[in-house]
């Protein structure tokens, strides 16, 4: 964490499905926008109210980029933690900037629903071949499933194997 960095953790809802940006290769990355509405309980109206709804662009690196494209849906309820940056850009001669969030952790929000977790499995986790370490295929090289019922069963498909991993962990910790 360098001084002067601004972390924060915001819940909302997807508001497309993950883009992957990148190409094969590099290290992967994906980004979304997610959409935070706050609201409040107004107790003279006996209702609750909601404010404007703020847009943000979520960038993802990595393995978190790789399951963030298998595992987020538009419309998810998420839950986004990581460091506000601003990108900066020239185009057409203007200056732009955009206010970013990159992500250092991306989840379901189970407030608002339930989800399975599943482990990567070990030798075949999705981590980009830039990465220290890294092991397993380059994911960028990887298809993505094409629909919901394929990506179910891709992060199912190692249910079994992560409560093998998750007990023997233990076992090993003590």
């Amino acid at each position: 964490m360098s001084i002067n960095e601004i972390k924060t953790t915001v819940f909302g809802f997807m508001g497309a499905q993950p883009t992957r940006l990148g190409q094969p290769g590099s290290t992967p990355v994906c980004s979304f926008r997610l959409g935070s509405t706050p609201a409040y309980y107004d107790a003279a109206a006996g209702v609750w109210k909601r404010k404007s709804t703020t847009w943000l662009t979520v960038k993802a690196f990595r393995t978190l980029a790789v399951n963030a494209l298998a595992c987020l849906h538009k419309g998810d309820p998420v839950m986004v933690s990581g460091s506000l940056v601003t990108e900066e850009w020239t185009s057409d001669g203007q200056p732009h900037s955009s206010l970013v969030l990159v992500a250092d952790g991306i989840g379901h929000d189970l407030a608002r629903g339930q989800d399975t977790f599943t482990r990567n499995q070990s030798g075949a986790a999705p981590v980009a071949p830039t990465d220290e370490g890294a092991v397993g295929p380059d994911p960028w090289t990887t298809p993505l499933p094409s629909s919901p019922s394929e990506t179910a069963s891709v992060c199912a498909s190692s249910a079994s194997s992560a409560a093998e991993r998750t007990s023997v962990g233990a076992s090993n910790s003590g």
